[in-house]
This record gives structure tokens, sequence and C-alpha cells, in this order.
């Protein structure tokens, strides 16, 4: 189960979302866009913010949980995983843990933040500078 997690984290590191993020930090970076401003990179909206130490800014985009729990499963189901056969429980349990391999993942290999929240929704963050 771990490597098919693993896998599937993987591949879904490589949905349009998360290009649309690097290519919209890439974005405000050369054209030294102000915090505040929204980034329209095909159908994502992507703000540009200040980091939470104030630091530096950041490119986020907010997305449905459930959404990306699409995601998370349709990339499982590609692999000819059976993440979203089998009981509520075991369906969530293993949601769980691709959060975790996803985060890891997206960090490692993209520099991408990914957090719970606000409420029932996903937040992904890519620094523009420091």
């Amino acid at each position: 189960m771990n490597e098919q997690i693993s896998k599937a984290a993987a591949k879904a590191s490589q949905d349009e979302v998360f290009q649309a993020l690097a290519y919209a930090a890439l974005k405000a970076r050369a054209a030294r866009i102000a915090p505040n401003q929204i980034i329209r990179i095909r159908e994502f909206d992507l703000m540009v913010a200040d980091d939470e130490n104030g630091d530096g800014l950041v490119v986020q985009i907010i997305l449905p949980l459930e959404q990306m729990e699409g995601l998370a499963l349709a990339s499982a189901c590609e692999l000819g995983g059976s993440a979203a056969s089998g009981s509520d429980h075991e369906r969530r349990k293993w949601l769980a843990a691709f959060w975790d391999e996803l985060a890891r993942y997206l960090a490692k290999w993209q520099d991408i933040k990914m957090r719970r929240g606000p409420g029932e929704n996903v937040t992904f963050e890519k620094a523009v500078s420091r």
C-alpha cells in the first residue's frame, strides 16, 4: 500500500494545478507583482501574498478538499490501485496517508507547501521571493 500511495502522490503532483502554481511564481517574480494581486493561469486564480513570516512573497491557491480527493483517487485508479474500493474507513485511512505523502513529495521536489484549511479546503503555496 505504501508503494501505491507514493506512486499516486508522484502522479498527482504532476497535475496542472501544480504546474500553474510554479508558472505563477515565476510570473510574479519576473513581473514584480505586489501582494494581494490575482494571477490567472488557465482556469486557476492564484493569489500573491506575503509569506507567513513577512520575509517574502508566495503564490497560493486554495482548492476544495473534495476536488483534491477526486485527484487523489483518480491518480490511484489510473495506477491500478484500489483506493476507491473498500469501506469508507479504508478510503479515509488511504487518503490520510496520501495527504502526508503528497505534502512530503511537493515540498521535496517542487518546493510547494501544502496545508489543510481554511475550512474544508486545501491551501498550496510556492515561494516567489525571500
